[in-house]
């Protein structure tokens, strides 16, 4: 009988009360769902105090005044207000498009601290750009914290804070154009995608750096049809009405890209590309117009290799293989083609962070972009070069074949699995 009661209470020992939950828990865990997405107040808790020190540490680089704000920014800002406000829209001020002459136009009225005014737009875009980076990882992945990562990691790269609120540059303004682009391509809205991407062109050339991953995709028939891109030239010619309608040539204003081309005649501008390994670099001028012009055929070549690759191979596009092969594309892209400033990588950092967070485990190779980009900032901020940029084009170089590795990889596995056969060697 002591041994049935002994087994008894072995077998349903008795219960502990059931703790009780904490307030601060309750609080915390307390769901909220923003745009389709899922968040308990702890996760926007998190993020409000990411935004918050984000900020500060953009704050506190505010005062400096860079090379080319004293150069160009400067006194384009006092070309503006001296020839009447809007009515300098009439002037060639800048060689920037008119999208961002409006915008100083307008911060000529609304400011008398041109530093600040400048950098907090581009300040703005870095948050604009973060929360596509949460959107496009979250649609990739499904898991929130990873997309608050991904989010995290672009807000706290030195090279964004760097360039936008040290700089005073506005990369960070068609780039973020470029991540909605992609966002919107991954949902399957490609007329809404050529949009930002013609909103990103109006803002800078550089923008064509994507093109060549959506010229694949279009290829590969996802998402892409040619008949959206027809949104790009029209963004542009609305984008110069007002400019033109001030009074300013409309040859003139349809022509700045054109004329962009011509302003830089090295292979390159202190970026770390194949023509740093050639010694075509500013000042020197070698064979620039023969390098160029063989360098920028060389760069049509690989990328056309690379769309009859993957034209030819039967494969399921999944979201690691599609943002692979846009971070590699756009790094042959910028590698391999002509005159390139030390800016044109920036593109480059941003996909960057979302290969990495998507697959932890090549988190280093963001860094590594990331790395080389500071390096080649310095010389100009500073005036040090911390390594020669014959060391850094090996780097990115190294960088690049890790990628383009990878990416064979993934297209082998993806093959194998679409056909039911192990992958081929080719």
């Amino acid at each position: 009988m002591i041994e049935e009661n002994v087994q008894e209470q072995e077998e349903f020992p008795e219960s502990k009360p059931a703790e009780k939950e904490r307030f601060t828990d309750r609080v915390l865990t307390r769901e909220v769902t923003l745009k389709g997405i899922t968040f308990q107040m702890v996760d926007i808790l998190f993020t409000a105090c990411l935004f918050i020190l984000a900020f500060l540490i953009r704050w506190k680089l505010m005062p400096i005044e860079s090379a080319d704000y004293f150069g160009f920014l400067e006194p384009w800002m006092e070309a503006i207000r001296t020839n009447g406000g809007w009515r300098s829209l009439s002037m060639e001020i800048s060689n920037y498009t008119s999208p961002y002459m409006y915008i100083m136009t307008l911060l000529s009225y609304i400011s008398t601290n041109d530093l600040y005014a400048l950098k907090l737009v581009s300040v703005a875009f870095d948050y604009f750009a973060a929360i596509a980076v949460l959107r496009i990882l979250y649609h990739m992945t499904g898991n929130l914290r990873k997309s608050i990562l991904g989010m995290a990691v672009l807000l706290l790269s030195p090279t964004v804070i760097i360039d936008s609120a040290y700089w005073c540059q506005c990369d960070i303004i068609y780039t973020s154009f470029l991540l909605y682009s992609y966002l919107y391509f991954l949902e399957d809205d490609g007329e809404k995608s050529a949009i930002f991407f013609g909103l990103s062109f109006m803002f800078k050339l550089q923008a064509v750096f994507l093109l060549p991953f959506f010229v694949i995709m279009w290829l590969k028939k996802r998402t892409i049809r040619l008949e959206y891109y027809l949104w790009v030239p029209a963004i542009y010619f609305i984008s110069v009405i007002p400019a033109w309608i001030a009074g300013r040539s409309l040859k003139d204003l349809l022509t700045v890209y054109l004329d962009q081309s011509g302003y830089y005649p090295w292979g390159t501008l202190h970026y770390p590309n194949v023509y740093a390994l050639l010694g075509e670099e500013m000042p020197d001028l070698r064979h620039a117009d023969e390098v160029s012009g063989a360098g920028t055929i060389m760069t049509i070549m690989i990328l056309g290799c690379i769309a009859y690759y993957l034209y030819t191979k039967k494969l399921e596009l999944t979201e690691e293989l599609m943002i692979t092969l846009a971070l590699f594309t756009v790094t042959i892209t910028v590698y391999t083609l002509p005159h390139m400033h030390d800016r044109y990588g920036f593109l480059i950092d941003l996909l960057a962070i979302i290969y990495g967070v998507y697959r932890m485990k090549k988190l280093p190779v963001t860094c590594g972009f990331m790395l080389v980009s500071m390096l080649t900032f310095m010389p100009y901020l500073i005036a040090v070069d911390i390594l020669p940029l014959k060391v850094l084009a090996l780097i990115q170089l190294a960088l690049i074949i890790y990628v383009g590795y990878d990416l064979y990889s993934q297209v082998s596995r993806a093959a194998a699995t679409e056909s039911g056969s192990s992958p081929s060697a080719i």
